[in-house]
């Protein structure tokens, strides 16, 4: 499936009208996902709405449209290789292996270098188990936003993958 936030982002640039970005947003829905046309629609809709509230292009204090642009560094993720597991990917998770170390070790820690991460109940402090209980959180859907909001994907993503 599409970078639909990208596509749509690229197609509001190029002055397609919504109703255009709203129906090719429900073609790429309805091309990848089992879902009903509604729903499409509403997720759409929903994509339009978050793009065109966070478009920088809208802000008019030039301080804080300076202080929330990013330099570009004319690199993309596809380019860098992250996402499909190239060297890009494995070379960001290990970055963010080093940037969430704690002194506890997780059953699964980001130096797996995976979107996945998973803690025992039993090695929690104060928690008590009978059994040997594992919690497993997944990361998914983060590649797409690393072009708009790159400070905070990255505390996300460093903060969904810790687990002590």
């Amino acid at each position: 499936m599409s970078d639909l936030e990208g596509l749509t982002r690229r197609l509001m640039e190029k002055g397609f009208r919504k109703e255009e970005i709203i129906l090719r947003l429900v073609k790429e829905y309805m091309d990848f996902k089992d879902i009903k046309q509604e729903s499409a629609t509403l997720l759409a809709e929903a994509i339009y709405e978050e793009c065109k509230k966070s478009d920088i292009r809208i802000v008019s204090d030039p301080f804080m449209r300076y202080l929330l642009d990013i330099n570009k560094s004319n690199v993309t993720i596809g380019k860098q290789g992250v996402g499909c597991r190239g060297s890009g990917d494995f070379f960001v998770h290990k970055l963010i292996a080093e940037l969430s170390e704690t002194e506890k070790r997780a059953y699964l820690s980001p130096s797996s270098l995976d979107d996945a991460g998973a803690v025992r109940i039993s090695d929690i402090e104060g928690f008590k188990a009978e059994d040997d209980l594992i919690i497993v959180s997944k990361m998914e859907g983060i590649h797409s936003r690393l072009s708009d909001f790159p400070f905070l994907c990255g505390f996300h993503v460093i903060s969904c993958n810790t687990f002590a």
